[in-house]
């Protein structure tokens, strides 16, 4: 194998991994209960989702779970 078919795999590998990545994304977005926290049931404000479209909780949900989950 030649470096230019070498780099045309490593390039092929990213873009499907890319592609990957924005699906599973753009599913997390528009899933249902994606836009409702669901600890405190609080929307979970648009900048976030934008932000973080796999996120399940608010800010400081999140926060007190992160806390609580590892300070154990």
């Amino acid at each position: 194998m030649n470096k230019d078919q070498t780099l045309d795999d490593a390039m092929t590998k990213m873009d499907a991994e890319r592609d990957l990545a924005i699906a599973v994304a753009t599913e997390a977005q528009a899933a249902t209960g994606t836009s409702v926290c669901i600890d405190c049931g609080d929307v979970i404000p648009e900048r976030r989702r934008t932000a973080a479209p796999w996120a399940r909780r608010c800010v400081d949900c999140q926060e007190f779970y992160e806390r609580e989950r590892f300070a154990k």
